[in-house]
């Protein structure tokens, strides 16, 4: 038997036999992977003590693998393998807890040396559980903490209880909008209707109970009221984790175990708190993070988009075309003589209709589309899945909704009519290039002003001849 299971990811071949030569020389039982995706289905159906992982790689790279690999296994150690040009790259995968990094090209003895100290932890933890455990600890916390994304941090939090308590699988619940609904968020080793129905009973049964007291809780499985032969059979009891943002829960994780509930040791409940309040501090850090992302998209003035999220939410639609094979389409909005509207009253006023325009502009699109102020009177307008002939309807409709309205009624004896022309252009019609896209709209908009105001005007589509 040799002397630890090691996987060696890299899309270099002769790297991959030469790094393989070299440790199977050291006696480690050695299995090559040539992209990250590989290495992920080769870890799904067996454990390893080391994950060796280029830095570079076309599919996942080695910090996306990094955090994968200690997802599922907190202590499985990473050895980050990088080129000259990655010294900075490898140093923060060292900070997101990589054991250690080796410079290509490969130096045998060096490779031999780190990888040898590496087992050398490994087998110290192995001789000190209390200490594996503490690392462990340290090490989801880390993962749970460091991260803004929300999404993410409901799937890194099952998988560290999941690592760290026992049991056999869980859900990560959360509260909607309404308050009566607690959504599945994330999953693991459970169906979608077993996930949908544990939580439905979890709410009904023992919700009103735990919102009382929100801390680690216990549950035998046969409080919940299902049948024995029922969907859940197996599970003896489970463990509820609230997610607290105050004092008050806001979400579940529920763990199902085949174990009882008198054979938890006080231990484990302590080790999945300590989880759980990691997990809600960082849910209070990535809702702050995500407002201040959020306030620094958005017009102080119109509470519409601003210019600084065109081109991120343009760049995600044109991307998601480019996936769904689907169009879409920018709409150049720009008001008629609204130079007039701040000369004839004042800018107050001109703020004000304005306002009430962006207003005109979110009812007159869907929810996924995009509307943006873009600067001034200018307003852009993205519309997802559209193709020109569908966008064309949209902007007539937008532009003769404008033409009737009689914006700032409530000032006295002061009725405005405003008009605006808009240009459109759809990707990947007219451009596949989104600077190109944004130009094109911007100059069918200019042309609409040069027809006669008051109009929509679709941008040439190359070598078709459009109709009047």
């Amino acid at each position: 038997m040799g002397k630890g299971r090691i996987l060696v990811i890299d899309d270099d071949a002769f790297f991959r036999v030469l790094c393989s030569d070299m440790l199977t020389g050291g006696g480690y039982s050695v299995k090559v992977a040539s992209s990250g995706k590989e290495a992920l289905a080769v870890m799904e159906d067996e454990g390893f003590d080391i994950v060796m992982t280029d830095l570079v790689m076309p599919d996942l790279g080695g910090m996306e693998v990094l955090e994968r690999v200690k997802q599922k296994n907190t202590l499985t150690d990473v050895i980050l393998v990088t080129g000259h040009g990655s010294i900075e790259s490898a140093i923060a995968a060292l900070r997101s807890g990589a054991f250690d990094y080796i410079m290509k090209p490969l130096n045998e003895a060096e490779l031999l040396h780190t990888i040898g100290s590496c087992m050398e932890k490994r087998k110290l933890l192995e001789e000190n559980q209390e200490m594996r455990q503490s690392l462990r600890l340290f090490e989801v916390s880390r993962a749970i903490t460091t991260t803004l994304d929300i999404s993410r941090l409901y799937e890194l939090t099952l998988d560290a209880l999941l690592q760290t308590v026992p049991a056999d699988s869980g859900i990560a619940t959360f509260h909607e909008h309404d308050l009566r609904t607690l959504a599945v968020k994330a999953s693991r080793h459970i169906d979608p209707e077993q996930a949908e129905l544990l939580a439905g009973l979890f709410k009904t049964v023992f919700e009103r109970d735990c919102e009382a007291r929100p801390e680690i809780r216990v549950f035998p499985m046969r409080e919940l009221g299902f049948a024995e032969n029922g969907p859940l059979k197996g599970f003896e009891s489970f463990i509820a984790a609230p997610l607290v943002r105050g004092q008050k829960a806001i979400g579940y994780f529920i763990l199902l175990s085949r174990k009882r509930k008198e054979e938890y040791s006080e231990k484990d409940l302590m080790n999945a708190s300590f989880i759980a309040e990691h997990a809600s501090t960082a849910y209070e850090n990535a809702e702050k993070y995500a407002d201040a992302k959020e306030m620094a998209f958005i017009d102080s003035l119109t509470n519409l988009y601003n210019a600084k999220y065109l081109d991120l939410v343009l760049d995600k639609e044109i991307k998601r075309a480019d996936r769904l094979r689907m169009p879409v389409t920018v709409l150049f909005l720009d008001l008629d003589n609204f130079k007039n509207v701040n000369d004839s009253n004042d800018h107050l006023v001109g703020s004000r209709v304005l306002v009430e325009l962006g207003h005109l502009l979110l009812k007159c699109v869907r929810e996924v589309d995009t509307v943006i102020r873009y600067g001034g009177d200018e307003f852009v307008i993205i519309l997802a899945d559209a193709d020109h002939r569908a966008a064309m309807q949209v902007a007539n409709r937008i532009r003769a909704t404008i033409e009737r309205h009689e914006f700032v009624q409530a000032e006295e004896k002061l009725v405005l009519k405003i008009t605006a022309s808009i240009g459109v252009a759809t990707y990947p019609t007219h451009t596949r290039n989104m600077r190109e896209l944004l130009k094109t709209a911007d100059k069918a908009m200019y042309k609409a002003k040069d027809l006669s105001r008051n109009t929509v005007f679709l941008a040439p589509i190359p070598e078709i001849a459009v109709p009047k």
